[in-house]
This record gives C-alpha cells, structure tokens and sequence, in this order.
C-alpha cells in the first residue's frame, strides 16, 4: 500500500503545483494591467493639475491687469 501512496501524492502534487502556478500567471497579468491603469491616470491626473495651476495664473494675471 505504501507504494502506491507516495505515487498518489506525488500525482496530487504535481495537480496542485499546475494549478497554483496558472494562477501565479493570471494575478501577475492582472497586476500588470492595473499597474499599467494607474500609471495612465496618474500621467493625466498630473497632467490636469499643471493645465489647471497655468489657468489661475492667467485669471490672476487678468484680474491683476484691469
């Protein structure tokens, strides 16, 4: 009987090491995407905030002008 069990596990294992590396694969992919999303927002959230800062200071220098 001991034969066989340690076949079954190494079967068992080698199921259950497939398994968890197919998702390693997807979490990483998954982490690639958002990672690529954030770095997208980021640019144009930095990119607003400059556009916005140029936009007071030309209403400021307007209001200082009349």
């Amino acid at each position: 009987m001991s034969k066989t069990d340690w076949k079954r596990k190494a079967l068992e294992n080698a199921v259950d090491k497939k398994r968890l590396n197919k998702r390693i694969k997807e979490l990483t992919q998954s982490r690639d995407e958002w990672k690529t999303k954030s770095i997208a927002h980021k640019s144009r959230a930095d990119k607003y905030e400059a556009d916005l800062k140029k936009l007071k200071l030309k209403l400021n220098e307007l209001v200082d002008f009349q």
